[in-house]
């Protein structure tokens, strides 16, 4: 598909464990604030002490106060307040637009499990004839695409994805001028059974170190196949230039285009990956968009702890940046693996890098620059003039997934 809109990002909603709304949770990015913290307060004990990334509290029902009960479940608020936050940071207004020409994109990793749940146990308890098709109608995946566009009024494209970028389809959909406008989300609400099905399956860093808790930053673990959860929810606008023009909007970034392919290695951890197929992930998106690698001065990664850059993703960025100057940087250390959440959290992130000419830090022990990459451990002045930043998204189905932003004009 050749390009040619230019597409850009105006906006964006996050709820995560660093604060809600984009610009506190920048804020509180730039301050070097952990949002990863030790907790061992689970009704399953059998969890354990873990390392997690709790999501800050949220009032749905300031948010909309004209919703009557019942109330969806936070598998769908989760969705509605980012999406709210969005509505908010872009200055949209669905009495402004035409709701034809605005579409929505949702992605999630986990789906409705705590209606699942529920529904399942008392199926299992009670029998077939006890369970309401109500309480069925809330376990499926798209109730909260269902919730967030009857809420908002958006009638134009939607669609929801298991283990996916919605960013990819949405550039897209506005490439292929079927939208004017087009919200991408990605969320996850992480219940307890899912982290211990992960704790379980020894996928999760040890908080502790001679039997005693010791935070993330101190922990000298080198095990690849571990990680650090977090639950968030976080959302962006994207619109053609355009629209975006002519309504007025503030421009944070333009997307220039994206690649995605799956990857071989994958099977069920999350950062299990291809050296090789990131290297083609990355430079997919480079060749499809003709920038140069000199021209890219940061990527905002996947590598959710420092063992993980060091290895796929880390040989990855030095076969395609040898000794260029560059600048490397995850969320992970801050928030945790956030699933469906992260990408867009990354894309957020670079774009307001970009803005502010600032790098923030991963939250992991300093790593000197080695061959002109620089892995700054709290936030950092951006020294580049570079105005491409390429952000890794990894999914829980074994995509893999490269976006270019460039500065705002």
């Amino acid at each position: 598909m050749s390009a040619n809109q230019t597409i850009v990002l105006t906006g964006g909603g996050i709820l995560s464990s660093l604060g809600n709304g984009v610009e506190t949770f920048w804020q509180n990015l730039l301050a070097d604030q952990a949002g990863v913290g030790i907790r061992e307060d689970w009704t399953i004990p059998e969890i354990g002490t873990q390392y997690f990334g709790t999501c800050q509290p949220f009032t749905f029902t300031e948010a909309f106060s004209k919703l009557k009960p019942p109330f969806p479940l936070k598998y769908s608020q989760l969705a509605m307040m980012a999406c709210h936050l969005a509505f908010q940071h872009a200055g949209l207004s669905m009495d402004e637009l035409t709701p034809e020409r605005v579409g929505l994109l949702l992605d999630t990793s986990f789906g409705a499990n705590a209606a699942a749940e529920e529904f399942l146990i008392k199926l299992f308890q009670a029998g077939p004839a006890k369970v309401s098709p109500f309480t069925f109608t809330k376990t499926t995946v798209n109730c909260a695409l269902g919730d967030v566009a009857r809420t908002f009024g958006i009638k134009g494209p939607s669609s929801m994805s298991l283990g996916e970028n919605s960013v990819c389809y949405g550039y897209d959909l506005l490439q292929d001028g079927k939208a004017d406008v087009v919200v991408c989300g990605g969320f996850d609400e992480v219940r307890e059974i899912t982290l211990w099905s992960y704790a379980e399956r020894k996928y999760l860093l040890s908080p502790k170190s001679d039997g005693q808790p010791v935070d993330l930053p101190n922990n000298t673990s080198t095990d690849n196949e571990v990680m650090v959860m977090g639950e968030a929810s976080a959302f962006v606008v994207l619109e053609t230039l355009e629209h975006a023009k002519a309504r007025g909007a503030t421009i944070y970034a333009e997307l220039v285009d994206y690649h995605a392919q799956n990857d071989r290695d994958y099977r069920e951890f999350m950062h299990t990956r291809s050296e090789d197929d990131l290297t083609s992930t990355m430079n997919g998106v480079l060749r499809r968009s003709n920038t140069s690698p000199s021209s890219v001065g940061l990527v905002v990664g996947g590598a959710c702890l420092p063992q993980h850059l060091s290895g796929a993703e880390g040989n990855a960025i030095r076969r395609i940046w040898p000794t260029d100057d560059l600048y490397y940087t995850t969320l992970k250390g801050r928030i945790g693996e956030t699933f469906s959440a992260s990408g867009i959290a990354s894309l957020l992130t670079a774009a307001l890098a970009l803005r502010d000419k600032v790098v923030p830090g991963t939250g992991y022990a300093s790593t000197e620059p080695t061959d002109g990459l620089r892995i700054p451990e709290t936030t950092t002045t951006y020294e580049s003039e570079k105005d491409y930043a390429l952000v890794n998204s990894w999914h829980a189905s074994g995509n893999n997934v490269s976006l270019l932003l460039k500065r705002a004009a």
